[in-house]
């Protein structure tokens, strides 16, 4: 006694594991034995035991498990449902906690680190897309029919002049060919020829062949109509 109190310890509640532990050893009843008695894995009666939590299964089993090892043991449900209960709760929330710590070092993680070797391999991607992209943009103009555009003469022009000059555009490396004449094409596609008109209705095909054979067309026609003629049939309309 010091200045009139006394000291008194205070008995700390058993745990469900020590509660386990005390009465099977009072028992004098090996985990092996309690395994075959219980029917519940050997490992699993000791992880209880100890409060090694991590080391049981999910909890709708390890309710079964605790039932089972106290029906065994012969300790009441009241005795130890409301340990199971209480410590199962505590686990609960340190495994909820943990999560949310867990999901915000991923958020934290989400962040990119650029490195040399990212920087290489995005260099990388954005080449070999552009490949790509070229050789679908060649393959796409090989494949298909060429260009053909006439910017000279209109359709159904008439001119009172015996020629005329006709010109045009078209894809490079294409043949060209004004009423099965070659015409040159240089290296931006632009072609020209003059033309020698006869009296009447001057009928012009423009043909473009690329190297496949791929073929695009155009008819024109055009009137030759001289000066002469013009003031020979205003006098005989007269």
């Amino acid at each position: 006694m010091v200045n009139g109190f006394c000291k008194k310890k205070i008995k700390s509640r058993l745990t469900l594991g020590e509660k386990f532990q005390q009465v099977r050893k009072r028992k004098k009843i090996s985990l092996l034995q309690a395994e075959i008695g219980s029917k519940v894995r050997s490992k699993y009666l000791e992880a209880v035991e100890l409060g090694k939590w991590d080391q049981l299964p999910q909890e709708v089993y390890v309710r079964g498990f605790v039932l089972s090892y106290a029906k065994f043991l012969e300790i009441p449900e009241a005795q130890i449902l409301p340990l199971y209960e209480s410590e199962s709760a505590i686990l609960r929330e340190k495994t909820d906690g943990n999560k949310i710590s867990y999901n915000q070092t991923i958020e934290t993680n989400k962040k990119v680190l650029i490195t040399p070797r990212l920087l290489a391999f995005s260099a990388l991607g954005v080449f070999v897309l552009g490949m790509v992209s070229y050789i679908v943009i060649q393959l796409s103009d090989f494949a298909g029919n060429p260009n053909l555009k006439i910017t000279e003469p209109q359709n159904n022009a008439v001119y009172e002049i015996d020629s005329i000059d006709m010109s045009g555009i078209t894809d490079d490396d294409t043949v060209v060919m004004i009423n099965e004449e070659k015409v040159p094409v240089t290296s931006d596609g632009h072609f020209a020829l003059n033309l020698k008109l006869h009296k009447g209705i001057n009928v012009i095909k423009v043909k473009a062949v690329n190297k496949i054979q791929k073929e695009t067309s155009e008819v024109f026609t055009v009137e030759y109509k001289p000066k002469t003629a013009a003031i020979v049939n205003t006098v005989i309309g007269q």
